[in-house]
């Protein structure tokens, strides 16, 4: 029976190695999924950024529109002034000229403005464009990486499982089922005898147990957390 706890304590080791290699595997493709969604928003940013732009850019057109309009205006104004007899139309004319140029002068600021706010947007975008292209080169080094660390840790998953298997052919099926039960409900399914104490959950054995789990004679667990003891 000792070399048995012996093998049980030796499965023990390899289980809470794989248990981190697990972990590991889990892990990383998940750190890795999060970082990749810096990105995606940055993406997400320049297409609304760029949206912006062209929002802003045609309502510059628009104005432009408007502007080419007032000039026309200015233009009619200036030839009617040519024609008119009385003063008092003269002076009709030159008010709705002076409007006009006060619209036109507003419509340029206006489009001035917009042009402005495009340019900031573009600037924005610009630099937007810039940090993607160092978090997506930084991305490709990290998804090699992981690709490496993901890959070797397979790897020694699989010797692992492998050697685990070899291991527990040589346990008997009454301690094996005993162990593995203990390992889905504790992690870990082994704890050595440490001066009168649990190992694992540092609590206090009994005389018996503790002479018992000394002799390994037969299996005895920690009668506070189930776990196999074995002599230190």
């Amino acid at each position: 029976m000792k070399e048995i706890i012996q093998k049980l304590h030796k499965l023990n080791d390899l289980d809470i190695e794989l248990q981190s290699i697990r972990k590991d595997l889990d892990r990383i493709p998940k750190e890795l999924a999060a970082k990749e969604e810096e990105p995606k928003l940055l993406k997400e940013q320049i297409e609304k950024r760029k949206a912006e732009i062209i929002k802003l850019k045609m309502e510059a057109d628009a104005m432009e529109l408007e502007i080419k309009a007032g000039m026309e205006a200015l233009k009619r104004y200036a030839s009617q002034l040519n024609v008119l007899r009385t003063s008092k139309e003269f002076e009709a004319v030159k008010r709705q000229m002076e409007a006009q140029r006060g619209w036109n002068s507003e419509n340029e600021d206006k489009a001035l403005a917009l042009l402005g706010q495009a340019e900031v947007k573009q600037k924005e975008s610009d630099g937007l464009s810039a940090k993607l292209a160092e978090v997506e080169a930084a991305l490709a080094i990290e998804r090699a990486r992981v690709q490496k660390d993901v890959g070797e840790l397979t790897a020694k998953r699989d010797d692992l499982l492998a050697k685990r298997g070899e291991l527990s052919k040589d346990v008997p099926a009454k301690e094996l089922a005993i162990y593995d039960r203990i390992v889905v409900n504790r992690g870990q399914a082994t704890a050595k005898v440490n001066k009168g104490f649990c190992a694992a959950c540092h609590m206090k054995l009994p005389p018996q147990v503790h002479n018992l789990a000394l002799l390994a004679k037969e299996l005895v667990t920690c009668p506070s957390c189930d776990r196999i003891l074995t002599p230190d």
